[in-house]
């Protein structure tokens, strides 16, 4: 190497020039190169694990939330499906039905014409039983509409509503058949056919079973 000030030849590695004392510079030491990492794949499910590669951690060791495992399973809610889609619809219709019957007087009607005339004269205060009764039947159809918008949103106290619902259904065809015994002096008795009976068992039999379902589902209905 020699002096970049006066030209003088220096040994290798020299700092300084003895001649004219000129500082010579380090040369600057070039820097560490650093090996690139191995490119690593994820592991196929189900192969043996490649030895040297990376493995990547199993999703069962992320933390899991503590509340997660206590979280309890959603309850199957086939009936609940059937009452908010088919049940409450077809009562509002039947009861619907009901009360326009008896407001015109449909029930009365024979193969010679619509007798309520003739059976309103007979039996006084049957009219007024009617239409009563048919105002109670049309109010409660209008209630079973409102009692499947309240469960279909998940309403709370929604499930009373549509318990109360059948209780009322069931106090109204009850009254509505004592009242007829009433007017027309015939036991109450006489009064219940076995469609009637079996009617109004099913209803009961239905509140019990309807109660112990929603009562296990109550945790959902709380809008």
């Amino acid at each position: 190497m020699f002096c970049p000030n006066c030209g003088t030849q220096l040994p290798d590695g020299s700092t300084s020039c003895p001649s004219c004392g000129a500082t010579i510079g380090v040369p600057a030491q070039e820097a560490p190169v650093t090996p690139e990492p191995e490119p690593t794949t994820p592991p196929i499910p189900g192969a043996p694990p490649v030895p040297g590669a990376t493995q990547y951690e199993s999703s069962a060791s992320y933390p899991v939330p503590a509340n997660a495992a206590d979280a309890p399973a959603a309850p199957p809610m086939k009936w609940y499906k059937f009452v908010i889609w088919v049940q409450l619809f077809l009562s509002a219709l039947s009861l619907a039905g009901t009360g326009v019957m008896l407001l015109t007087g449909a029930q009365y009607m024979t193969e010679y014409g619509n007798a309520k005339d003739l059976v309103y004269t007979f039996y006084a205060g049957l009219q007024v039983v009617d239409i009563v009764f048919a105002v109670v039947f049309i109010a409660l159809a209008v209630f079973a509409i409102v009692v499947r918008m309240n469960l279909a949103k998940f309403k709370r106290g929604a499930t009373n509503q549509y318990l109360a619902f059948l209780g009322g259904n069931i106090v109204a065809q009850i009254l509505y058949l004592v009242a007829l015994a009433i007017v027309t002096q015939v036991g109450p008795l006489e009064a219940l056919d076995s469609s009637t009976v079996i009617q109004l068992v099913s209803s009961v039999i239905m509140i019990v079973l309807s109660k112990i379902y929603f009562d296990k589902r109550a945790h959902l209905f709380t809008n």
